[in-house]
């Protein structure tokens, strides 16, 4: 609050804006389970970039599955989007002060700072990583025969 007006302070304002999630809220239960499935598809569809590269027999060279490349980039890209939109998520959830998390006790942290931050500094780096798309650009630079 600001000390003469009352008024909630042009930060105060912004950060009410922005909804912060419970982690054990209803919305966020069923997006895990959702988020897991995409993952085991996002996983089950990596071995299909192995089966692009196919023989041409008759100019006896490499050449590339058009129709199995494009298939394969699309639906990675798809899971990708899910992804994005779990990082995005990811910077909404509160979470209980580590340092106190007694049994049936907790301060439950919604400044969207310290959210982001601890996000940030956690495993932000590794998911970055996950979702960068290491086989498809190759795909679409390779020439044919």
């Amino acid at each position: 609050m600001h000390p003469l007006t009352d008024k909630p302070t042009k930060d105060q304002s912004i950060s009410s804006k922005k909804k912060v999630l419970d982690p054990q809220g209803r919305f966020l239960q069923q997006w895990n389970k959702v988020f897991v499935l995409v993952c085991v598809i996002a996983v089950s569809l990596d071995p299909l970039f192995f089966y692009i590269p196919v023989i041409d027999n008759e100019e006896k060279c490499l050449d590339l599955d058009k129709m199995l490349k494009i298939t394969a980039c699309v639906l990675r890209s798809i899971t990708d989007l899910f992804y994005i939109f779990h990082i995005i998520l990811q910077f909404r959830i509160g979470f209980i002060a580590p340092s106190c998390r007694v049994f049936g006790r907790g301060e439950f942290i919604e400044d969207s700072s310290t959210i982001a931050k601890r996000y940030l500094l956690s495993y932000f780096i590794i998911v970055i990583l996950i979702i960068t798309p290491n086989a498809k650009p190759l795909l679409w630079r390779l020439k044919k025969c």
